[in-house]
């Protein structure tokens, strides 16, 4: 018995006011559950819709074109690979090969680029529109929900109408339909508000698979043939018209339900939607079955596991799912051995780094070897010379004394050879000629020793080349006399001494003491002989 329902124009006014209803719900609850976004992880039973502000009308996923060229090199090129692989999905859907809808939507996840989320979530929502069509329960809930968290984030109201639909086909397939019907009416309310009318025809078109009347269910597929009709979208159309025959058999209504699966096998037959075809075929044959012709039932089943077979062409799920699997498994291959290369560049890197590091130190280490064997024999060198001139000017110093000593005892030898010849003026003429020669001896001694002296100043003056050009630099009003004395006061001569090896009185010596004094600008507390040493 087929129930009637409330009257249709009732029904309108009643389904205008849900409507309205629902839709200020579903806005109400766009705004507020779009605050929490805190959740990431997702218990795998429970999949919620992402929510969050309006975007404005965007193209779908259904109406990507294929782009020519497969070259992946850029990310352009990744890009339209992984857009022209969801086309080739989608058109393998519609003909019902679901093995090589999977082929493609696995090479659509592997080519879309990391930076281009939004057309991986889209490739991730056909994966698991294919796994919930398969039953692989699992399989699904992982992939929507992947998909679920990314939406969140991304806010697009066209794609969480989207998303919807896919969620409401999850939860009939393994849940409710209670469930489902509550996802398809809050992608139809998202879809209407953003007022995009093919995603309107679409969860108008699983609404009318529901839990509802057949009278309201009917009332769902005619308003989503009108707008398909419009929109010229003739797999949506064709669509419509397989479930209007449905829901026309469950009423009893055989001749309008195979007029309405003519329509539809019109349609695909056309645009070649295999797997509209082949599901036209079945509800064709359950149709004649009810209708108890038998033959024509059998016919049609036949005709559907031909066009089934013919749109599988050859491919099983299991073929490709290795396939896959073996893709896969050489991109893990490749990407070890990629890393396996990297790692051996980064040692070989490394073992350079440490051999020129070792390298450079050793050299480093050789030429401080070298440096610091060559200082310290400069140094030796100049430490010998200084010991060997301080020597030197110990020696010299020494012999000024002796040659000072012995000038003070000339005086005395001069004193003696005077009195000599006064007393050769007394002696007899014969004893005269041998006192001569004697005090010609004395002579003699004398005139060498006077070369001694000049020898050794000579000497002295070569040993202080540095401080004579230093004082002469330093007071250019120095004179040579001047010179001479600040020589003997270095060698720590006394007075008496300057005065005997400069032949003149120790007054005047004073005297030339006092005037360098004068000319070295030195005050009455620095003593004059330290000042010579310290320069």
């Amino acid at each position: 018995m087929v129930n009637k329902g409330i009257p249709r124009s009732t029904n309108k006014k009643l389904r205008k006011v849900l409507a309205c209803v629902a839709l200020f719900i579903s806005i109400a609850s766009v705004s507020l559950y779009a605050q929490d976004t805190s959740r990431v992880d997702r218990n795998i039973n429970k999949i919620e819709l992402i929510k969050g502000d309006p975007k404005g009308v965007v193209m779908l996923p259904q109406r990507l074109q294929p782009i020519a060229g497969t070259k992946v090199e850029t990310f352009e090129d990744s890009l339209a690979r992984a857009q022209t692989s969801i086309s080739r999905t989608i058109a393998n859907i519609r003909e019902g090969n679901t093995a090589m809808a999977l082929f493609y939507i696995h090479d659509a996840i592997s080519f879309s680029p990391k930076k281009e989320i939004r057309t991986g979530t889209i490739a991730q929502s056909y994966y698991a529109l294919i796994q919930i069509n398969q039953g692989n329960y699992t399989t699904s809930v992982n992939a929507l929900n992947s998909c679920d968290t990314i939406f969140r984030k991304l806010g697009d109201l066209n794609l969480i109408a989207f998303h919807s639909n896919i969620m409401g086909l999850f939860y009939r397939k393994f849940k409710t339909n209670e469930l489902a019907q509550e996802y398809f009416n809050r992608a139809y309310n998202i879809a209407k508000a953003v007022d995009d009318r093919e995603l309107i025809a679409l969860s108008l078109n699983n609404l009318s698979q529901g839990t509802e009347t057949l009278e309201e269910r009917e009332s769902y597929l005619n308003e989503a043939v009108n707008i398909n009709k419009q929109s010229g979208n003739r797999f949506n159309l064709a669509e419509n018209y397989i479930n209007l025959a449905r829901i026309h058999l469950l009423s009893g209504k055989h001749r309008d339900a195979i007029q309405f699966i003519s329509m539809s096998s019109s349609i695909s037959q056309e645009s070649g939607y295999k797997e509209l075809l082949y599901n036209s075929y079945e509800l064709r044959s359950e149709i004649y079955a009810a209708m108890g012709n038998y033959k024509l039932a059998y016919e049609f089943n036949r005709k559907m596991s031909e066009a089934k077979e013919r749109a599988v062409g050859g491919q099983s799920i299991g073929d490709i799912e290795n396939i896959i699997q073996g893709r896969i498994i050489s991109k893990k291959n490749y990407e070890l051995n990629l890393q396996k290369k990297e790692l051996d560049i980064k040692k070989l890197n490394q073992t350079l780094i440490v051999t020129i590091s070792l390298l450079v130190i050793a050299l480093l280490l050789l030429l401080y070897i070298y440096f610091f064997i060559n200082s310290r024999r400069k140094l030796q060198c100049l430490e010998s010379k200084h010991l060997l001139i301080e020597q030197e000017k110990r020696y010299a110093e020494s012999e000024l004394v002796n040659i000072a000593t012995y000038l003070s005892s000339r005086n005395e030898l001069l004193d003696n050879i005077q009195t000599s010849l006064a007393k050769t003026y007394k002696l007899p003429e014969k004893d005269m000629l041998s006192e001569i020669r004697k005090i010609n001896l004395h002579i003699r001694n004398l005139q060498t020793k006077n070369s001694d002296v000049e020898s050794v100043m000579m000497k002295i003056e070569k040993i202080n080349e540095d401080f004579i050009a230093k004082i002469s630099e330093n007071h250019p009003d120095l004179t040579k006399n001047d010179k001479n004395i600040a020589l003997f006061l270095r060698a720590n001569l006394s007075t008496k001494q300057i005065a005997t090896l400069m032949d003149c009185s120790p007054k005047s010596v004073n005297m030339a003491r006092y005037r360098m004094r004068t000319h070295l600008n030195l005050n009455s507390d620095t003593n004059l002989v330290e000042y010579l040493k310290s320069l």
